[in-house]
């Protein structure tokens, strides 16, 4: 908005209130330039015949200026100029300061400049609404956008709760998947032991009595290990005992399979995400080496090594032609959450290796 009236001295017989609050009235109240003031500093500017206006809005939460020069001229006061001050209030509290510089009368008491001093004086009175209007503006722009960020923060919190939630419905299935399937296998095999012995009838009622009795304790402790995996609280011997503990209790029932632990692995505990990754990867290998290389030996080892903790799960089986292709993107998901890196050795006739290290 441009100035209504030319630059030059005011009427000393007009009020320049009146004008200045029709200006008011007339700026934008919303958008980008809602509560700017400055084409009323830029009216009273050239009202006056001033090189610089500046409204300085007082508010202790957002101080601002509103700033007019003359055109052509420095937005800097010259030695040639005399600066004034005149208070704006609203409801006797002053909430800014109207600051008019003019080119220097000699002397400073000529009738024009006091004419100029008394027609501020008679619009920084009535400037406190129009002050403390553009503030409220200001202040619905800063609430608008203050509610525009809390909704973005909001839909980003909920993004993130869904991607987290995912994420723990992704480790939930990589544990039941993980921890539950030796034991499930374990179990088909000495169900069918069982099953085998009643349809030769190769065992007395003993033998029978002994093998029921340990497949139902196998039944306990599984269904006791998929309770505990589904509330995601860590296999108990895993979170009591350690590593090596936790591994010769899963693999004590598998067929053969051997451990191959280091007395330095045996003597330590590991942070606790690096014993669950390390201990549900070889639960997964050996799984899979049961299921590629079924009657194979399988030798679990677990290291320490100046790279971190290193396992190996090796097999004697068939080897694979494609190892990358035995779908082991899962395992290299998991050991990579925290750091850790997979790689797999396999031929044909030389059995496959799947190894890890996971920094420490």
């Amino acid at each position: 908005m441009t100035p209504s009236a030319p630059a030059g001295p005011p009427d000393p017989g007009a009020s320049l209130a009146p004008g200045v609050l029709r200006l008011a009235a007339e700026l934008p109240s919303a958008g980008p330039r809602g509560g700017d003031l400055t084409p009323v500093a830029a009216w009273i500017g050239a009202q006056v015949g001033a090189e610089l206006v500046v409204l300085r809005v007082l508010d202790p939460q957002d101080p601002c200026e509103h700033r007019w020069s003359a055109p052509g001229r420095p937005d800097v006061p010259a030695a040639t100029t005399v600066t004034s001050a005149h208070p704006i209030r609203h409801h006797g509290v002053e909430v800014a300061t109207l600051l008019v510089t003019l080119p220097a009368p000699h002397p400073l008491d000529t009738p024009h400049h006091l004419d100029a001093q008394r027609h501020l004086d008679e619009v920084a009175a009535v400037l406190g609404v129009v002050v403390a209007g553009a503030a409220a503006q200001t202040g619905v722009r800063a609430a608008r956008r203050w509610g525009q960020d809390v909704l973005a923060w909001i839909a980003d919190a909920r993004q993130r709760a869904a991607s987290r939630m995912e994420s723990e419905r992704h480790a939930l299935e990589r544990d039941l998947h993980d921890g539950a399937q030796l034991h499930l296998v374990s179990l088909q095999l000495a169900a069918a032991v069982v099953e085998h012995r009643l349809a030769t009838a190769t065992a007395d009622e003993d033998t029978l009595t002994a093998a029921v009795t340990d497949l139902g304790a196998r039944l306990d402790r599984t269904h006791q290990l998929l309770v505990d995996t589904a509330a995601g609280i860590t296999p108990v011997p895993l979170q009591d005992a350690g590593l090596a503990p936790a591994l010769a209790l899963s693999f004590r029932e598998a067929h053969n399979v051997t451990l191959d632990i280091g007395s330095d692995v045996r003597a330590r505990r590991y942070p606790p995400s690096v014993e669950s990754t390390v201990y549900f990867t070889c639960l997964e290998a050996v799984n899979n080496a049961h299921k590629h290389a079924p009657g194979a030996a399988v030798v679990v080892a677990v290291r320490n090594t100046y790279q971190g903790l290193w396992f190996e799960v090796a097999d004697s089986g068939p080897g694979l032609a494609d190892a990358a292709s035995t779908g082991l993107a899962q395992l290299r998901a998991r050991l990579a959450a925290v750091g850790g890196t997979l790689h797999v050795t396999s031929a044909p006739g030389e059995g496959t290796r799947v190894a890890g290290t996971v920094p420490l």
